[in-house]
């Protein structure tokens, strides 16, 4: 009977290194899977094993599957855990346990696993379970080569440096997707909307474009512009004006603006404005571009932030800065008097303003245009 005890000596040092690197670096799933099985494979006599994760009760909605002898292809692979859910019900949070164990508290245990297998090709299977609290979150299912009734003590130490090992790359791995989701429904969101955004590293070369910063980059392109980087009407200003500002620090968050003219076409102009991507580091950096052509008669409304002119497109050249002044914080005799208008006209350009852009107050407005 093959009984684990978690108090066994440490692995020592072994010829596994490449393979413990590659648990370590694992970015996803799939390599992670793959480091892991490579380990397990070379460490212990395995006929077989799965990790088996996102799991709804003893359910797993996924799994990989490793079978050590290409050769055995009618080998059947034990994926559910109902053979053990008993047991768990019973040693809740376990983090290693065996088939012997299993059996050895339940009679019922041996006839579960021969309905699901009833010619297996190993004996005795060996569980690492991680948890979530209460909730089992993933199990690396292995099966022992049927010759093998006793694991030795570097085998069993393999095992308890296996696991802490393995855990801290699962949980890696899922922040790691989680991210890569949350990235993904925003490049999604930033795509449809009407804004003109870019994300470049220090060398000004674009990870992210919006549909709308695709569009204005094919205008400002000419023949035989390279791929993968920004038009060379709007790079070449835009890293003068970076070497210019050399030296000077900008807080993350904190945003800049410039307008730039067309080379060819110098009655169209650009806003552009930077902002620094928090954690910037010299190796690393990033930065925010936000688009914004000309308005109406070759005009950049300047009272406005350019990531605010695309969301503005229904609002008359007029009723934009009246909107980007409103924004600004001044009150409307301030506004009058710096527009040369009627405070009654610009009281009604603010009702129409907060009409067309669903908005009920002043708080609101600002909120939507900062």
């Amino acid at each position: 009977m093959l009984m684990l005890d978690a108090t066994c000596a440490s692995a020592t040092a072994d010829g596994m290194a490449a393979e413990r690197a590659a648990l370590v670096k694992a970015l996803d799933m799939a390599s992670l899977w793959q480091a892991c099985a490579a380990l397990v494979n070379k460490a212990l006599p395995c006929h077989s094993c799965s990790l088996l994760f996102d799991i709804d009760g003893y359910r797993p909605l996924q799994g990989r599957h490793h079978l050590a002898d290409a050769g055995d292809g009618d080998s059947r692979l034990v994926t559910s855990l109902e053979v053990a859910a008993p047991y768990l019900d019973a040693n809740p949070r376990i983090r290693w346990y065996t088939f012997s164990q299993i059996a050895s508290q339940d009679a019922l245990a041996p006839e579960r696993l021969k309905a699901q297998n009833p010619a297996p090709a190993w004996r005795e299977f060996i569980h690492l379970a991680f948890w979530d609290g209460t909730r089992l979150e993933a199990v690396l299912s292995i099966r022992i080569l049927a010759a093998h009734s006793e694991l030795s003590d570097a085998e069993l130490g393999f095992l308890a440096g296996l696991y802490p090992l393995l855990d801290a790359s699962l949980q890696r791995v899922r922040l790691l997707e989680s991210d890569r989701l949350r990235h993904k429904a925003v490049e999604d969101l930033l795509h449809e909307l009407p804004l003109a955004a870019l994300l470049v590293d220090g060398d000004l070369a674009p990870s992210y474009m919006s549909r709308e910063a695709r569009r204005i980059c094919r205008r400002w392109s000419t023949d035989g512009e390279r791929g993968g980087r920004l038009p060379r009407a709007i790079e070449a200003p835009l890293r003068r004006w970076m070497e210019d500002a050399t030296g000077t620090t900008m807080a993350p968050g904190q945003r800049a603006s410039f307008a730039i003219a067309h080379p060819q076409r110098p009655t169209e102009t650009l806003r552009v404005e930077i902002s620094s991507a928090p954690g910037n580091s010299l190796r690393h950096a990033q930065h925010l571009l936000i688009l914004a052509p000309a308005g109406e008669a070759g005009e950049i409304d300047e009272a406005l932030p350019a990531r605010a002119l695309p969301l503005l497109r229904c609002l008359s050249p007029s009723e934009r800065k009246v909107a980007g002044l409103v924004a600004s914080g001044l009150r409307n005799a301030a506004i009058a008097e710096r527009l040369c208008r009627s405070r009654k006209t610009i009281e009604s350009q603010i009702s129409s303003i907060f009409r067309k852009l669903n908005v009920a107050n002043r708080t609101q407005l600002a909120r939507l245009l900062n």
